[in-house]
């Protein structure tokens, strides 16, 4: 379900959690395509650029060429093809500036999988082979690290195969590793805020490994923390009623429900808990953080939680100049790609882009792909301009750091509505035991502070 900042696997702001629960159940297939880059040109070819500065891959006097691989067709495009448009949106902002250091960020190579692992292998090797491309950008379930690895390519992207974790070269959004305990004193500073003792947590089957492991562990760790566990479900069905879960619930005293399925099947809860009249049941959903599933189901989602991890809120431009990284990224995504401003997928693919970006500038004349993997893995304090928390990428690969800090979203009438925050700060940070979830401070750097 989605990806605790640098640790866990949720998302977002986002709805990350289906694209995972989605291509479990997928079994269509779509042929690869490909798709010209992002300042509208069509895929180089050596006679394009007849005289190239470098021999690094990719790399031309005038360009950088970057290639990405997301699943743009098939029944989970949806899901993922989010990645592209955040990363085109950010290179057309930095290019409609003069570039970096002369040279343009061109997505020259945006190739679809089509949500078939033996196609994601296949394009692998076209972009780093026969396009050399200079790095890629990734936004599939099958992604596979090894030829990434082998070859040395600096490869960024959307955590949400748990494949990303150890290598140098690899920089998912928000940190490689994925640590689902991590995400505990977050959950359970919201139940004790909420005043919320008993608490039931709902998941699909171990088949729908994002699903279940979010759940189990969170279970697992509240129970340590001195929860009472009052209902536990972790083999839910995909597209059930839910009914007899409810039931349970009402039955145990649950005061609160941590739910890891994805978006319909919560509207599906949502409702019976709306019939069984359970009206002081506090809801967190791991899934479903989207304005347009909220103008329709408004009257059903009142109230409920989302944690956005280490993501800002777009509501957060509410606050200006507090968080000028919404701010720019709401207004260049309105500009170059409006359909996905609000795609929690797209903002993994801008804060990409801008590792990237922050790497190339950094490099100055030394523009080799050694160099910026070497670069990036000494870049402490990322937060992609202020739109995250920090991610230090000295450890970022191999471990989770504390304290954690998470943004919390309520649905009051048709808005989401940042919560617990001080202030105009969204972010509430806390240490790694969930029995002790007194707030700490914010790490240096953290957007807000």
């Amino acid at each position: 379900m989605g990806k605790h900042r640098g640790s866990w696997v949720l998302p977002a702001a986002v709805t990350f959690g289906i694209a995972i629960i989605a291509a479990a159940c997928s079994s269509s297939a779509s042929s690869p395509t490909t798709t010209s880059g992002s300042s509208g040109t069509s895929r180089p070819t050596s006679s394009s650029n007849p005289n190239p500065s470098s021999n690094e891959p990719g790399v031309t006097a005038t360009a950088i060429n970057v290639g990405a691989i997301s699943t743009l067709t098939g029944s989970i495009a949806s899901d993922f093809n989010g990645l592209s448009p955040g990363i085109k949106a950010y290179f057309n902002m930095v290019n409609a500036q003069g570039g970096i250091n002369g040279r343009k960020l061109i997505l020259a190579y945006n190739l679809d999988d089509g949500g078939q692992p033996s196609q994601f292998t296949q394009l692998t090797h076209t972009l780093i082979d026969q396009d050399h491309a200079f790095a890629v950008m990734v936004a599939s379930y099958w992604f596979s690290p090894n030829y990434f690895v082998e070859t040395h390519t600096p490869t960024y992207g959307y955590n949400v195969s748990g494949n990303w974790q150890g290598p140098a070269n690899l920089f998912a959004a928000g940190g490689s590793v994925q640590n689902y305990s991590a995400a505990v004193p977050v959950y359970a500073y919201l139940a004790q805020k909420t005043k919320s003792k008993n608490i039931a947590v709902i998941s699909y089957g171990p088949s729908i490994t994002s699903s279940y492991n979010a759940c189990s562990t969170t279970a697992t760790g509240l129970q340590k923390a001195g929860f009472t566990i009052s209902y536990e479900d972790l083999g839910a069905q995909l597209g059930g009623s839910y009914a007899s879960a409810v039931q349970r619930m009402q039955q145990t005293g649950t005061q609160f429900v941590i739910s890891c399925m994805q978006e319909s099947d919560n509207i599906t809860m949502a409702r019976a808990i709306q019939q069984y009249g359970l009206t002081t049941l506090h809801q967190l959903w791991l899934s479903g953080y989207d304005q347009s599933l909220l103008n329709q189901y408004s009257s059903l989602m009142q109230g409920v939680y989302f944690n956005l991890s280490g993501n800002v809120p777009y509501e957060a431009v509410k606050y200006g100049s507090t968080y000028p990284g919404m701010v720019t990224y709401i207004k260049e995504m309105n500009k170059y790609e409006p359909a996905y401003t609000n795609n929690g997928v797209a903002l993994q693919g801008w804060q990409s882009a801008a590792l990237l970006a922050q790497a190339v500038r950094a490099a100055g004349n030394n523009l080799s792909q050694a160099n910026i993997i070497n670069i990036t893995n000494h870049i402490t304090n990322f937060t992609a301009g202020g739109l995250t928390t920090v991610t230090n990428w000295e450890n970022s690969h191999n471990k989770t750091t504390y304290p954690t800090c998470s943004a919390f979203v309520k649905v009051e009438h048709k808005n989401f509505v940042p919560v617990l925050g001080t202030g105009s700060q969204v972010f509430v940070c806390v240490g790694p035991n969930p029995k002790d979830t007194t707030p700490v401070p914010a790490p240096a750097g953290t957007p807000g502070t």
